[in-house]
């Protein structure tokens, strides 16, 4: 993904202008910034659903199917349970046919493992308007992952778990998408996570639009 001159301007207020940046594959870039500063609206044009005002977002051979977000507000089946939603991360990725079938017992297996791992494992046919804030932010981090992107924009995906959550919650994230040579764009409050997890962090500055910065993170050491 390569950004270009990129301005966005809600309500007759600039929030960022001439933004330029390349997403490297296999990254984790860290977003960054008070709250206000357009943290949200940056992933939101970044994944295509708002039109940016100025500039570019270059997606290469891309498709829109390979490009997932874990929302702020969840945006999750509260009718449905919590493996059919987490299931539902995998319509992008097949066909119509495949999908009107219903999901494969593999498919299935994949998504349990992936439950299993966010500690999601006795909650499986649990309608999802039950579960608790931060079982619903893990379920659907699993849906995100299930849909198996090259590039996947989260908004404060831990913003609602403890610190060994967030901390498990940000190690699977890291590890199923880079794995696959993807990409993830990451707001996140927490400056130590953003220390912890990413490759770079993208600054933002609430208080002047194209006062904007890219900082290389000092790497760890396991």
């Amino acid at each position: 993904m390569r950004v270009k001159n990129l301005g966005i301007c809600v309500e007759g207020r600039w929030l960022i202008r001439n933004l330029n940046f390349t997403v490297r594959q296999g990254e984790f870039l860290a977003v960054r910034g008070s709250s206000g500063s357009g943290k949200t609206t940056l992933l939101r044009v970044l994944s295509g659903s708002i039109t940016p005002d100025e500039g570019t977002i270059e997606k290469e051979s891309l498709n829109p199917n390979e490009c997932a977000m874990i929302f702020q507000d969840l945006q999750l089946a509260d009718g449905a349970t919590a493996i059919t939603n987490a299931l539902s991360g995998c319509l992008g990725r097949n066909s119509f046919l495949s999908s009107f079938l219903g999901f494969t017992a593999r498919e299935k297996k994949q998504a349990t493992k992936l439950l299993n791992l966010l500690g999601l494992s006795e909650k499986l046919d649990q309608w999802t308007s039950t579960l608790s804030r931060g079982e619903r932010q893990r379920l659907a981090i699993v849906r995100s992952l299930f849909a198996r992107p090259k590039i996947l924009l989260a908004d404060e995906p831990t913003s609602s778990l403890d610190e060994n959550w967030a901390k498990v919650s940000l190690e699977l994230i890291k590890k199923e998408v880079e794995g696959r040579s993807g990409s993830v764009i990451c707001s996140l409050h927490d400056s130590q996570q953003a220390r912890d997890f990413s490759n770079r962090e993208l600054l933002i500055d609430s208080n002047s639009p194209e006062n904007w910065s890219i900082q290389e993170v000092e790497s760890k050491t396991s």
